[in-house]
Protein backbone atom coordinates (compact mmCIF):
# COMPACT_ATOMS: atom_id res chain seq x y z
CA UNK A 1 0.00 0.00 0.00
CA UNK A 2 1.72 3.16 -1.26
CA UNK A 3 1.08 6.66 0.05
CA UNK A 4 0.92 7.95 -3.54
CA UNK A 5 -1.85 5.46 -4.33
CA UNK A 6 -3.76 6.53 -1.21
CA UNK A 7 -3.54 10.17 -2.28
CA UNK A 8 -4.92 9.28 -5.71
CA UNK A 9 -7.66 7.21 -4.09
CA UNK A 10 -8.75 10.26 -2.06
CA UNK A 11 -9.09 12.36 -5.21
CA UNK A 12 -10.93 9.61 -7.10
CA UNK A 13 -13.33 9.23 -4.17
CA UNK A 14 -14.04 12.95 -4.17
CA UNK A 15 -14.54 13.24 -7.93
CA UNK A 16 -16.26 9.86 -8.42
CA UNK A 17 -14.85 9.84 -11.94
CA UNK A 18 -11.44 8.75 -13.25
CA UNK A 19 -11.38 11.37 -16.03
CA UNK A 20 -12.06 14.28 -13.65
CA UNK A 21 -9.61 12.93 -11.06
CA UNK A 22 -6.94 12.55 -13.74
CA UNK A 23 -7.35 16.20 -14.76
CA UNK A 24 -6.87 17.33 -11.15
CA UNK A 25 -3.82 15.10 -10.66
CA UNK A 26 -2.39 15.95 -14.08
CA UNK A 27 -2.17 12.33 -15.14
CA UNK A 28 -4.08 9.92 -17.37
CA UNK A 29 -7.19 7.89 -16.48
CA UNK A 30 -5.32 4.70 -17.35
CA UNK A 31 -2.53 5.58 -14.91
CA UNK A 32 -5.14 6.24 -12.21
CA UNK A 33 -6.87 2.96 -12.99
CA UNK A 34 -3.56 1.12 -12.53
CA UNK A 35 -2.97 2.95 -9.24
CA UNK A 36 -6.45 1.99 -8.01
CA UNK A 37 -5.99 -1.66 -9.03
CA UNK A 38 -2.61 -1.69 -7.26
CA UNK A 39 -4.21 -0.32 -4.08
CA UNK A 40 -7.14 -2.75 -4.24
CA UNK A 41 -4.69 -5.59 -4.88
CA UNK A 42 -2.62 -4.70 -1.83
CA UNK A 43 -5.77 -4.55 0.33
CA UNK A 44 -7.42 -7.52 -1.41
CA UNK A 45 -10.79 -5.74 -1.57
CA UNK A 46 -12.70 -3.67 -4.10
CA UNK A 47 -13.12 -0.04 -3.04
CA UNK A 48 -15.67 1.25 -5.57
CA UNK A 49 -18.86 0.16 -7.28
CA UNK A 50 -19.37 1.29 -10.87
CA UNK A 51 -22.61 3.19 -11.56
CA UNK A 52 -22.63 4.04 -15.25
CA UNK A 53 -19.51 6.15 -15.83
CA UNK A 54 -19.28 7.08 -12.15
CA UNK A 55 -17.48 5.39 -9.29
CA UNK A 56 -19.20 5.10 -5.90
CA UNK A 57 -17.38 4.16 -2.71
CA UNK A 58 -18.55 0.81 -1.38
CA UNK A 59 -18.39 -0.18 2.29
CA UNK A 60 -14.66 -0.93 2.04
CA UNK A 61 -13.97 2.39 0.32
CA UNK A 62 -15.99 4.30 2.91
CA UNK A 63 -13.97 2.59 5.64
CA UNK A 64 -10.67 3.41 3.94
CA UNK A 65 -11.40 7.07 3.12
CA UNK A 66 -10.80 8.64 6.58
CA UNK A 67 -7.84 6.31 7.17
CA UNK A 68 -6.33 7.32 3.82
CA UNK A 69 -6.61 10.98 4.80
CA UNK A 70 -4.97 10.23 8.15
CA UNK A 71 -2.13 8.26 6.56
CA UNK A 72 -1.40 10.86 3.88
CA UNK A 73 -1.45 13.59 6.54
CA UNK A 74 0.99 11.57 8.65
CA UNK A 75 3.28 11.08 5.66
CA UNK A 76 3.20 14.79 4.83
CA UNK A 77 3.81 15.70 8.48
CA UNK A 78 6.79 13.35 8.64
CA UNK A 79 8.24 14.87 5.49
CA UNK A 80 7.72 18.37 6.87
CA UNK A 81 9.39 17.48 10.17
CA UNK A 82 12.42 15.95 8.44
CA UNK A 83 12.87 18.84 6.02
CA UNK A 84 11.73 21.69 8.28
CA UNK A 85 13.23 24.98 7.22
CA UNK A 86 13.66 24.00 3.59
CA UNK A 87 10.04 23.49 2.47
CA UNK A 88 7.09 25.84 2.71
CA UNK A 89 3.83 24.57 4.16
CA UNK A 90 0.63 25.25 2.23
CA UNK A 91 -2.47 25.38 4.43
CA UNK A 92 -5.70 25.31 2.41
CA UNK A 93 -8.77 26.75 4.13
CA UNK A 94 -12.25 26.27 2.66
CA UNK A 95 -14.95 28.76 3.64
CA UNK A 96 -17.75 30.86 2.19
CA UNK A 97 -16.97 34.49 1.34
CA UNK A 98 -19.19 35.81 4.13
CA UNK A 99 -17.21 33.84 6.74
CA UNK A 100 -13.84 34.64 5.16
CA UNK A 101 -14.76 38.32 5.50
CA UNK A 102 -13.84 38.14 9.19
CA UNK A 103 -11.94 34.94 9.89
CA UNK A 104 -9.48 35.03 7.02
CA UNK A 105 -7.69 37.89 8.78
CA UNK A 106 -7.87 36.02 12.12
CA UNK A 107 -6.03 33.05 10.61
CA UNK A 108 -3.65 35.31 8.70
CA UNK A 109 -2.60 37.12 11.88
CA UNK A 110 -2.06 33.80 13.64
CA UNK A 111 0.25 32.51 10.89
CA UNK A 112 1.94 35.81 10.07
CA UNK A 113 4.96 35.09 12.28
CA UNK A 114 5.54 31.65 10.72
CA UNK A 115 7.40 32.19 7.46
CA UNK A 116 6.93 28.54 6.45
CA UNK A 117 3.10 28.62 6.34
CA UNK A 118 1.26 29.97 3.32
CA UNK A 119 -2.51 30.23 3.67
CA UNK A 120 -4.61 29.44 0.61
CA UNK A 121 -8.29 30.39 0.89
CA UNK A 122 -10.63 28.23 -1.16
CA UNK A 123 -14.02 29.94 -1.49
CA UNK A 124 -16.64 27.25 -0.95
CA UNK A 125 -20.12 27.14 0.54
CA UNK A 126 -20.34 25.20 3.79
CA UNK A 127 -21.41 21.80 2.45
CA UNK A 128 -18.65 21.84 -0.18
CA UNK A 129 -16.13 23.02 2.41
CA UNK A 130 -16.97 20.06 4.65
CA UNK A 131 -16.94 17.67 1.68
CA UNK A 132 -13.49 18.85 0.65
CA UNK A 133 -12.21 18.48 4.21
CA UNK A 134 -13.53 14.92 4.49
CA UNK A 135 -11.93 14.08 1.15
CA UNK A 136 -8.57 15.44 2.30
CA UNK A 137 -8.53 18.21 -0.33
CA UNK A 138 -8.27 21.03 2.22
CA UNK A 139 -6.68 21.28 5.66
CA UNK A 140 -9.33 23.41 7.36
CA UNK A 141 -12.96 24.41 6.89
CA UNK A 142 -14.78 27.35 8.48
CA UNK A 143 -18.49 26.71 9.11
CA UNK A 144 -21.39 27.80 11.29
CA UNK A 145 -22.89 25.74 14.08
CA UNK A 146 -25.71 24.45 11.88
CA UNK A 147 -23.22 22.31 9.96
CA UNK A 148 -21.43 20.55 12.82
CA UNK A 149 -24.32 18.42 14.05
CA UNK A 150 -23.72 15.38 11.83
CA UNK A 151 -19.95 15.35 11.37
CA UNK A 152 -17.90 12.14 11.69
CA UNK A 153 -16.15 11.47 14.98
CA UNK A 154 -12.70 12.01 13.48
CA UNK A 155 -13.39 15.69 12.75
CA UNK A 156 -12.05 18.12 15.34
CA UNK A 157 -13.90 21.35 16.17
CA UNK A 158 -12.15 24.55 17.23
CA UNK A 159 -14.47 27.40 18.15
CA UNK A 160 -13.47 30.57 16.33
CA UNK A 161 -16.13 32.87 17.75
CA UNK A 162 -19.65 33.88 16.84
CA UNK A 163 -21.56 36.15 14.53
CA UNK A 164 -24.76 38.04 15.23
CA UNK A 165 -27.15 38.71 12.38
CA UNK A 166 -28.80 42.14 12.64
CA UNK A 167 -30.66 44.71 10.58
CA UNK A 168 -28.32 47.39 9.25
CA UNK A 169 -28.84 50.72 7.54
CA UNK A 170 -26.76 53.52 6.08
CA UNK A 171 -25.91 56.79 7.82
CA UNK A 172 -28.50 58.68 5.71
CA UNK A 173 -31.36 56.21 6.10
CA UNK A 174 -34.61 57.90 7.27
CA UNK A 175 -35.04 55.38 10.09
CA UNK A 176 -32.03 56.87 11.86
CA UNK A 177 -34.19 59.69 13.20
CA UNK A 178 -36.22 57.20 15.25
CA UNK A 179 -35.14 56.30 18.78
CA UNK A 180 -37.32 53.20 18.75
CA UNK A 181 -39.61 51.40 16.32
CA UNK A 182 -42.11 48.57 16.30
CA UNK A 183 -41.67 45.63 13.97
CA UNK A 184 -44.69 46.58 11.88
CA UNK A 185 -42.91 49.78 10.83
CA UNK A 186 -40.22 47.78 9.06
CA UNK A 187 -42.50 47.03 6.13
CA UNK A 188 -42.47 50.75 5.27
CA UNK A 189 -38.78 50.58 4.36
CA UNK A 190 -37.37 48.47 1.51
CA UNK A 191 -34.85 45.70 2.10
CA UNK A 192 -32.11 44.27 -0.07
CA UNK A 193 -31.71 40.51 0.38
CA UNK A 194 -30.24 37.49 -1.45
CA UNK A 195 -32.26 34.54 -2.70
CA UNK A 196 -29.22 32.27 -2.37
CA UNK A 197 -27.88 31.59 1.11
CA UNK A 198 -24.46 33.21 1.62
CA UNK A 199 -23.57 30.36 3.99
CA UNK A 200 -24.74 27.11 2.40
CA UNK A 201 -25.14 28.35 -1.19
CA UNK A 202 -28.61 26.86 -1.61
CA UNK A 203 -31.21 28.86 -3.51
CA UNK A 204 -33.85 29.04 -0.80
CA UNK A 205 -35.59 32.22 -1.88
CA UNK A 206 -36.28 35.32 0.15
CA UNK A 207 -35.30 34.94 3.78
CA UNK A 208 -32.22 32.79 3.17
CA UNK A 209 -30.03 35.60 4.55
CA UNK A 210 -30.77 34.16 7.99
CA UNK A 211 -34.02 35.97 8.72
CA UNK A 212 -35.68 34.04 11.57
CA UNK A 213 -38.74 36.22 12.10
CA UNK A 214 -41.21 35.05 9.42
CA UNK A 215 -44.13 36.80 11.16
CA UNK A 216 -42.38 40.16 10.82
CA UNK A 217 -42.98 41.58 7.38
CA UNK A 218 -40.17 42.79 5.11
CA UNK A 219 -40.53 44.70 1.89
CA UNK A 220 -37.88 43.06 -0.32
CA UNK A 221 -37.36 45.54 -3.14
CA UNK A 222 -33.93 44.38 -4.33
CA UNK A 223 -32.78 40.76 -4.66
CA UNK A 224 -28.97 40.82 -4.61
CA UNK A 225 -26.61 37.88 -4.16
CA UNK A 226 -23.42 39.93 -4.53
CA UNK A 227 -22.74 41.35 -1.07
CA UNK A 228 -20.53 44.12 -2.45
CA UNK A 229 -23.54 45.41 -4.40
CA UNK A 230 -25.87 44.80 -1.46
CA UNK A 231 -23.51 46.80 0.76
CA UNK A 232 -23.60 49.75 -1.61
CA UNK A 233 -27.40 49.79 -1.53
CA UNK A 234 -27.30 49.90 2.26
CA UNK A 235 -24.53 52.51 2.46
CA UNK A 236 -26.45 54.77 0.08
CA UNK A 237 -29.37 54.90 2.52
CA UNK A 238 -31.74 53.19 0.08
CA UNK A 239 -31.98 49.74 1.61
CA UNK A 240 -32.05 47.90 4.88
CA UNK A 241 -30.29 44.53 5.03
CA UNK A 242 -29.80 41.63 7.42
CA UNK A 243 -26.05 41.31 7.93
CA UNK A 244 -23.44 39.83 10.29
CA UNK A 245 -22.34 42.26 12.99
CA UNK A 246 -18.73 42.32 11.79
CA UNK A 247 -19.83 43.49 8.32
CA UNK A 248 -21.97 46.19 9.92
CA UNK A 249 -18.90 47.45 11.81
CA UNK A 250 -16.50 47.16 8.87
CA UNK A 251 -18.80 49.05 6.49
CA UNK A 252 -19.56 51.64 9.21
CA UNK A 253 -23.28 51.01 9.00
CA UNK A 254 -25.85 51.71 11.70
CA UNK A 255 -27.84 49.21 13.71
CA UNK A 256 -31.61 49.21 13.89
CA UNK A 257 -33.06 51.51 16.60
CA UNK A 258 -34.49 49.83 19.66
CA UNK A 259 -37.24 47.50 18.50
CA UNK A 260 -40.26 45.97 20.21
CA UNK A 261 -39.08 42.53 19.03
CA UNK A 262 -35.62 41.00 19.14
CA UNK A 263 -34.75 40.50 15.47
CA UNK A 264 -31.15 39.45 16.04
CA UNK A 265 -29.78 35.96 16.32
CA UNK A 266 -26.33 34.64 17.15
CA UNK A 267 -24.54 31.79 15.38
CA UNK A 268 -21.39 29.98 16.53
CA UNK A 269 -18.51 29.69 14.07
CA UNK A 270 -16.10 26.74 14.05
CA UNK A 271 -12.86 25.72 12.40
CA UNK A 272 -12.91 22.06 11.33
CA UNK A 273 -9.88 19.83 10.97
CA UNK A 274 -9.04 16.13 11.02
CA UNK A 275 -8.13 14.53 14.35
CA UNK A 276 -5.14 13.12 12.48
CA UNK A 277 -3.96 16.58 11.38
CA UNK A 278 -0.17 17.09 11.10
CA UNK A 279 1.67 18.57 14.07
CA UNK A 280 2.12 22.03 12.50
CA UNK A 281 -1.65 22.27 12.04
CA UNK A 282 -2.35 21.11 15.58
CA UNK A 283 0.04 23.80 16.81
CA UNK A 284 -1.85 26.40 14.78
CA UNK A 285 -5.11 25.28 16.38
CA UNK A 286 -3.56 25.52 19.86
CA UNK A 287 -2.29 29.02 19.09
CA UNK A 288 -5.79 30.04 17.99
CA UNK A 289 -7.23 28.82 21.29
CA UNK A 290 -4.62 30.76 23.23
CA UNK A 291 -5.22 33.86 21.08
Amino acid sequence: MEIADLHKFIVIAQQQNLQKAAQILDTSPSALSKSLKRLEGSLQVKLFDRVGKSLRLNEHGLMLQPRAVALTNLAEDTKTQLTQGSNAIKCVVAASSILQFKWASVLARQTNSNEHITLIFDTQYESNAVHKLLAGEVDLAIVTGEVVKDLPNDIHLTKLGELTMQIAMGQSHPMRKHKSICSTQLVQYPFAAPDTSPFCGEQRGIGCDGWLAPKVGRNIKWVVNDYAVLGQLVKSGLALAYLPDYIVREWQLCELPECSENLEYTEQVYLLSHESAPSWLNQLLEDLKMG
